[in-house]
């Protein structure tokens, strides 16, 4: 068998559905589809069970967060291959070809899906800025191009299953899948972009879920750096007193509070760089919180 596709999933029974159905479609390679149901209370249980199809496997587990199911996935995997997919990452026609080609030709890479922000999500001024900055990294690069120890995009990854390795439990959202990507980038296992790979990210975004997202990830970026304590990722995460002292300077939170009162500046032209603004305070603040935890 050459995959093991694994879907974490929890209470998003549409989301859910579209992504198996697409992987189901796939074809041309040999496969199997775990769903993990991490506790849903939602439909989801049901419409799960009501597919019939040897290829698909339901695995139901009570509620532990997005490492657990995946992880849970993880130990049931049986193909040569292991990926990672959201159940908001719908894959396209040839998806799965795509990562199959790619680790023929680098036996010892992980795949990385070429994802988008379909256009149909919206056109708002956030979703349109979330849709360049999601899509910039890879935007221009070819096929198998290396992403760097920082391109472990788990939301959508394949790799060797021999390779791979369980997720990390941390306390919040943030950098558990950059910390296993730094532990699989010690072992030689280097992220390559599958360009032919393409699929559809689901996912509704607005500022305030993302500014909770990057406080979170402030708040986890200690955790990641008391696991790997390092110069490295003390740089990378701004887990070190210069870091923070310089970024509460350029990001100060009673600023962001200000922007945040007022929304007008959302339709000109500075939009774009006032979101970054906000993020970057947002992680700032999520840094002092957690300095102490």
């Amino acid at each position: 068998m050459d995959f093991s596709v694994v879907i974490p999933t929890h209470n998003r029974v549409e989301l859910v559905i579209r992504t198996v159905a697409a992987f189901l479609a796939q074809q041309g390679v040999d496969f199997e589809v775990i769903v993990v149901d991490d506790g849903s209370t939602d439909e989801t249980p049901q419409v799960l069970g009501a597919l019939r199809d040897p290829r698909l496997r339901v695995l139901r587990q009570p509620n532990a967060g997005l490492a657990a199911a995946r992880n849970a996935g993880l130990a049931r995997a049986r193909a040569q291959y292991v990926l990672f997919n959201d159940d908001d990452v719908v894959p396209e026609k040839g998806f799965l070809r795509a990562h199959l080609e790619l680790h023929q030709r680098y036996p010892r890479s992980a795949a990385v899906s070429r994802t988008y922000v379909p256009e149909a999500l919206g056109q708002d001024p956030f979703t349109r800025f979330w849709r360049e900055r999601a899509e910039s990294g890879v935007r221009g690069r070819a096929n198998g191009s290396p992403l760097g120890w920082g391109g472990f995009w788990f939301a959508s990854l394949s790799l060797p299953c021999g390779l791979a390795e369980p997720f990390a439990a941390f306390g919040g959202y943030g950098w558990e899948e950059h910390e296993l990507g730094l532990r699989l980038w010690r072992k030689g296992l280097w992220p390559r972009l599958a360009l032919g790979a393409r699929a559809a990210h689901e996912d509704r975004v607005n500022l305030e879920t993302m500014m909770k997202k990057a406080r979170s990830m402030g708040r986890m970026a200690w955790q990641f750096y008391r696991m790997h304590p390092s110069p490295q990722v003390a740089l990378w995460t701004g887990a070190n007193p210069a870091s923070l002292t310089l970024k509460r300077r350029l990001y100060p939170w009673d600023r962001a509070l200000r922007l945040l009162e007022k929304r007008g500046w959302e339709q000109g032209a500075g939009a774009f760089r006032r979101y970054r603004f906000l993020l970057e305070a947002a992680y700032t603040q999520g840094l002092l919180e957690g300095r102490g935890g």
